[in-house]
Order: structure tokens, then sequence, then C-alpha cells
């Protein structure tokens, strides 16, 4: 996840030199491990446990749906087009599932539930973000211009909220991967998925993904949709951040990802529409489209091999 996610966000945080990389990644850190306790674990119960029943889950499934998710996310990097591990990861449950000959027990609602809620996040991001950045230019052509150093600690602000609402959301995944991991092998490992360690370790190995190899998704969102200013940055931060977090609250997971690439969008479109690099969106909108079938696929083929060989 942080050779993905972590990228993006420390992307969208240091693009503008308002804030040292060191800072961004210890910001990360601190949200990973605190916002589950503050928001809930509902996404962690969401994706471990309502997709598929977990009485009908075996850990070859688990161990496909991982390496497939895992698979596609590498090949993502490769192109440099962050794709959204929320996407990959139901789509491996599913394909998982018809693997094992039990997609028939697939909650369907849930399911639709998820990727209803990952495409009105998106859609969110982008009308959102428009429509705000109009009314902020609105109000600031009667204000002072020495408003726009304000935006500078604002952002600041929005970052923390930003990496808060990720930590509450996008991380559930990961959280939940061990959950129910450990439901299945019935250890007491992590049967709380508030476990303090398991979430401090997690954070620490997202941290590590980071660092090594975030640097492709980094790019993408801070530099090659559009340079954002700290206005633009404080806007992006805070829409993405509001919704992430009112999805989680509803156990929805969604992708700050995508929420935020294309807040950035709605942003640029609403302000300079020349200076939004089109043919990035559309190679990532193009991604996202063909992210669930492939991990359907792949996860298919990865879990049948491992179903064979574990019987």
């Amino acid at each position: 996840m942080g050779a993905n996610d972590g990228g993006v966000l420390l992307g969208s945080i240091i693009s503008t030199n308002v804030i040292h990389p060191l800072f961004g990644v210890i910001l990360l850190f601190l949200s990973l491990t605190v916002a589950p306790l503050i928001f809930g674990t509902e996404v962690v119960k969401t994706l471990g446990t309502r997709i598929v029943p977990i009485q009908f889950i075996t850990l070859p499934m688990l161990y496909g749906a991982i390496i497939a998710t895992m698979t596609w996310v590498i090949i993502a990097q490769r192109i440099k087009y962050p794709v959204s591990i929320s996407y990959t990861f139901v789509g491996a449950l599913v394909g998982s599932a018809i693997a094992r000959k039990v997609h028939t027990h697939i909650n369907t609602i849930e399911v639709l539930k998820v990727f209803g809620g990952l495409v009105a996040s998106i859609a969110i991001g982008l009308i959102v973000s428009y429509i705000v950045t109009k009314i902020f230019n609105l109000i600031l052509r009667y204000l002072s211009p020495k408003v726009s150093p304000v935006f500078k600690l604002l952002q600041v602000i929005s970052s923390l909220f930003l990496v808060m609402g990720y930590g509450a959301n996008d991380a559930e995944k990961t959280l939940s991967l061990v959950y129910t991991a450990s439901l299945i092998t019935q250890s007491n490992f992590a049967p709380n998925p508030k476990n303090i360690f398991v979430i401090s370790l997690l954070s620490l190995l997202f941290i590590i993904g980071t660092l090594f190899f975030g640097a492709n998704s980094l790019l993408t969102s801070g530099f090659r949709l559009m340079k954002s200013n700290p206005k633009e940055t404080f806007l992006a931060q805070t829409i993405t951040s509001a919704t992430v977090l009112t999805f989680a609250r509803f156990g929805l997971p969604v992708s700050s990802t995508e929420t935020l690439n294309m807040s950035i969008v709605g942003i640029g479109v609403a302000e300079k529409p020349h200076a939004v690099r089109y043919n990035v969106v559309k190679n990532l909108i193009l991604t996202w489209l063909v992210t669930v079938p492939a991990s359907i696929l792949l996860s298919y083929g990865i879990s049948t091999i491992f179903i064979t060989i574990l019987k």
C-alpha cells in the first residue's frame, strides 16, 4: 500500500514545498496508527467478513486474493498510474470466491455498496472541488491579497486531516487481511481489529513501502496531473478528507488516491483548465476501468493454483 497510496499522499503534500518530506512521512505514520482507534474499524469488517462471509473464506483463497492484488498494484506502478487497492482487493476477493466455487455466497449487496461508494467518492471529488473552487475564487475577490499566505498554514491542517482520513479508510484494507486471517486460523494474533501492536506494525511497513517504492505515484499526483499552489492543495485535501472520513463512518471503503486525484482535476478545470494534463487523466480513468476485471481474472488464476496445491 505504501508503494501505491503513500506516494500519492506525499505528492499532494510536498508538491508546493510547504511541508518537508520527512514531516509528511511522520504525519502518515501517526495517522495510520491513530485513525482506526479514533474513527472506528467498520471498513475492516466490511472487507474482512461482509463481501464473502467469513465461513466460506479459506487461507488459499486469501493468499490468492492478496497476491493478485499485489501483482496488479505492481503492474500499475510500472506504468506509473496508481490504482485503487479497494477496487483491486474487492475484485480479487470475488475472483478467489469464483475459484473456490463459493461465488453464490458473495454478498452482492455489499459488493454493489462498495463499488457504488468508490464511484461516488470519485464523482464527489471532481464535482464538489469544481464548485467549491468557483465559490472560493468569488469570495477571494473581495478579500485582501494578504490572505493568500494563510493557505500555507491551512494546507498543513488539511494535510493532517487527509492522512487521518486515509488511516480511517484506505489503510484498514491491510488491517482487514490480518483480521480475516486471524479469524480463519482462530489464532489470537489479531482477534480485535483495534490491536495497537498490529496497527503500529502495519503503519511501519506502509512507511517503508512509501520510502522505497512510492516515487512513481508521488510524481503522478503531485506533478503530472497539475502543478498545485497552497490554496489548490488545501481545497483538494479538505474535500478528499471530508469525503473519505464520511464514507468510513458508514463502513464503506473508498480510495483516497482516486478521490484526491479527481479533486485536483476538478480544481484545475475550475481554475486553469489549460494546466490540467488531460492525457494523464484519460490514462488514469482507463486504468481504473481495467482494474476490476483484471483483478478478478488474476485472482481466479492464482487462487485456483493455491486451492489445488493446498488441498
